[in-house]
């Protein structure tokens, strides 16, 4: 017993952080090898544009997964009408401007630079995707930190509202909440007048939270605030702070999936603890089906709703000394001195210097 609970806990150290950060979908096998290097696919069509996407990386024993570079994406529908995956960034692939068809199968067809192919099983866009409404609430709450101390700590809790007709029968609902916030680089003084340009930092909000619904147990067609997000206030609130909650249609077996992952993410890793069912996702190596591949790719019918905070929005003021870049004349003088990414905000990680068109 103990040694399903060591195993449990080692998986869950080296894999599951990795799944959750993609928000998809992801086979977990209890029992793992240390070297690592366990293929992870993990991504979706949707029928929103430009949330048609995949990540691929490697597990990494100790260290977080490298992401796998110059793969061959095809995504397919049943008419066998092919889409081509562009690489964006490393290890992540989109189609750009793609909007799934609702009612139409998809599956992707994927080859690494080692000639690997994988497949993923074909699953159908859910027909309907209720709209989601967003509200938003500043929270303080006592957390844990490492060393066991309990501190005080400010949110940005995040609530989700829907409605849910009794005709629709498969009422498989996830949510999920992605922010972007500008980040500015520090203006030093030039002769020239240089001002660098800012970067967009883009990521998930929260990404340790797995949040779902069954809605066919229900017997309620109203979801009232359903907390999908809770998002430590930081720095990064500073500046504009968008928030793009994304609420997803899906189907019976990527909920399955989803919480067998929820299951995991929560285990303790205790030895009294009952491990997870193995957690199977669609995606199989088509020459080698015992190949142990982490992931899921699904088919989603996506609602969104979107809000900004500003520094002036808090009823608080928003204040960490030393933490931003703004420019002081004797800064240099005192420490700590300025982050790295005030003088290149692209070492921010997932900084990028593209503008949504939205921002």
């Amino acid at each position: 017993m103990k040694t399903v609970g060591f195993l449990l806990t080692k998986a869950i150290t080296r894999v599951l952080p990795f799944l959750l950060l993609l928000s998809c979908i992801s086979p977990i096998e209890v029992i793992v090898e240390n070297k690592g290097g366990q293929v992870v696919i993990s991504g979706q069509v949707s029928s929103l544009p430009d949330r048609t996407m995949i990540e691929i990386g490697r597990t990494a024993y100790k260290q977080l997964p490298s992401p796998e570079s110059g793969a061959s994406i095809l995504l397919l529908n049943q008419n066998g009408t092919t889409f081509f995956f562009q690489e964006t960034s490393l290890g992540v692939y989109s189609v750009p401007g793609f909007q799934g068809v609702p009612g139409q199968t998809y599956h992707v067809e994927i080859t690494l630079t080692n000639g690997a192919t994988y497949r993923s099983t074909p699953e159908v866009m859910p027909s309907f995707a209720p709209p989601v409404e967003v509200k938003h609430e500043f929270v303080e709450k006592v957390v844990t930190d490492s060393d066991g101390a309990n501190l005080p700590e400010k949110f940005v809790h995040i609530y989700a509202s829907t409605t849910l007709p009794q005709e629709w029968k498969d009422r498989y609902i996830n949510w999920t909440v992605e922010e972007v916030f500008l980040l500015t680089p520090t203006d030093f003084p030039d002769p020239f007048g240089f001002v660098p340009p800012p970067c967009f930092v883009y990521q998930k909000a929260d990404p340790n939270r797995v949040a779902l619904l069954d809605g066919t147990r229900l017997t309620i067609d109203r979801i009232e605030k359903e907390l999908v997000c809770a998002r430590i206030v930081d720095r990064s609130f500073l500046e504009k702070h968008y928030f793009n909650t994304y609420q997803s249609s899906i189907t019976d077996e990527a909920y399955e999936y989803w919480r067998k992952v929820n299951i995991l993410a929560n285990q303790t890793g205790s030895i009294f603890d009952t491990p997870p069912a193995q957690i199977i996702g669609n995606i199989k190596n088509i020459n080698n089906p015992s190949e142990k591949v982490w992931g899921y790719f699904q088919a989603t019918h996506e609602s969104m709703d979107r809000f900004v905070l500003y520094p002036t929005d808090f009823p608080y003021r928003v204040f960490f000394p030393f933490e931003d870049c703004t420019y002081y004349e004797s800064r240099f003088f005192q420490t700590p001195s300025y982050p790295q990414y005030c003088y290149d905000c692209t070492l921010y990680r997932n900084s990028s210097y593209k503008r949504p068109d939205w921002f």
